[in-house]
């Protein structure tokens, strides 16, 4: 005799399948949605997952891409983007998450020039994407010229008029504590507490991410912020770092980057370059006698082969107010630090890197310290055979918000 099939029994088998097809899903797909709204994106899996959902890409995962649809116009639907016509004055717009802690700037010039900043579009060499204003990644597909991500603009870019150059690489930072210098900790770990847009105008933007962290079992906070404006080809960094423990606590802040100026993935013909000079080779650069330092793609002399038709083109970090750096220099690897005698030629191949390095210092409970820099693209001048730096200003009411919170 044959079991009797029942309502009841055709309801159960029914609930038994949609659970397992749930159980399935949920083990064999990640759902990624931060709010971006850039479109539907299907992404091979990782981690054990079959395939991961979101929605937008991020600099790291457009060679996991399997499927795509693009929507800026649900982008633009729910965030009220506003297209401007061909500028006669500079203007910029903002795409920013503040929830998931990422986004880009976009300036626009009259003389259809352009510069590009990301934040957070990225995952780092752990594989972990920092959340706040840490610079570097790509933009959403649809927002690349033909739907194609151009490496050269990611990070920070320059576009001529004619073509996309890369000025600035996914930066590399780490703070640790002044007993643990080793312990270097990455953007990644901190905890994100949030981020907010203080001001944006077509003129100008502020943004503000901020962080949490323990230094030696001592917590800190820090408080990062943006100021761009228009038409500039620089942006101010602050760091606000505070104790907010009850026993001293110091500090070590690095920062620094292979840029691969020029050309995104390569840093043939980078040397570096102060305010009356250039560095062929590995260096130690003077912080009490320099206030900023960068690099040029020029071709190095010293080494073979590196006479090519470089973009002439350089970036800058400038050090600004009364903390400067510890310890700044050029070299092949970042940590590996010769003195200029030792004459080791600036010849890696993917990674010339500039860096600075803070600390220790300390700080005593409720004691907070603001690094503030300037970063970003110096020019040339057919009188010279030196870069030029931009004249750099922050405002004293921004100056002051930043360091006091008020």
């Amino acid at each position: 005799m044959h079991p009797r099939i029942t309502p009841k029994i055709i309801v159960l088998s029914l609930l038994s399948a949609v659970t397992l097809v749930t159980l399935l899903l949920f083990f064999m797909i990640r759902l990624d949605v931060e709010g971006d709204f850039e479109g539907l994106f299907i992404l091979k899996g990782t981690e054990g997952k079959l395939l991961e959902v979101k929605d937008d890409v991020l600099l790291g995962e457009y060679e996991r891409l399997l499927f795509r649809i693009d929507l800026p116009w649900l982008h633009s639907l729910i965030y009220h983007d506003q297209p401007y016509p061909t500028p006669s004055e500079p203007y910029s717009t903002l795409t920013w998450n503040s929830r998931a802690g990422h986004g880009f700037i976009q300036s626009y010039s009259p003389d259809s020039t352009r510069f590009l900043i990301s934040f957070s579009r990225f995952h780092d060499s752990n594989g972990a994407v920092p959340r706040g204003l840490f610079v570097g990644g790509g933009l959403p597909y649809s927002r690349y010229e033909g739907n194609t991500p151009l490496l050269n603009e990611t990070g920070v870019a320059y576009y001529n008029g004619t073509r996309w150059y890369h000025i600035w690489c996914n930066a590399n930072e780490a703070i640790a504590g002044g007993n643990s210098p080793e312990k270097l900790q990455f953007p990644s770990t901190w905890k994100f507490l949030g981020s907010k847009v203080h001001y944006e105008t077509r003129e100008k933007i502020i943004l503000q991410s901020s962080h949490e962290t323990s230094l030696d079992g001592v917590p800190v906070k820090i408080d990062r912020f943006v100021i761009y404006r228009s038409g500039e080809r620089h942006f101010i960094l602050a760091n606000r770092i505070r104790n907010t423990g009850n026993t001293p606590t110091s500090y070590f802040f690095v920062y620094g980057d292979e840029p691969w100026l020029g050309d995104y993935g390569t840093s043939a013909g980078n040397v570096g370059w102060a305010s009356d000079r250039l560095f062929y080779y590995e260096s130690l650069v003077d912080p009490q006698r320099y206030s900023y330092a960068g690099m040029f793609d020029i071709g190095n002399p010293v080494v073979m082969g590196e006479t090519g038709n470089y973009s002439k083109l350089s970036n800058f970090i400038e050090w600004l107010g009364d903390i400067r750096p510890d310890l700044v220099y050029f070299s092949n690897k970042e940590g590996k630090i010769s003195e200029e005698a030792a004459h080791v030629p600036l010849s890696s191949r993917d990674n010339r890197v500039i860096f600075a390095q803070w600390g220790p210092r300390t700080l005593v409970p409720g004691q907070s310290e603001t690094i503030l820099l300037a970063i970003g693209m110096g020019s040339t001048t057919p009188a010279s055979t030196l870069p030029m730096k931009p004249s750099v200003m922050v405002e004293w009411p921004d100056l002051h918000y930043i360091i006091t919170g008020n």
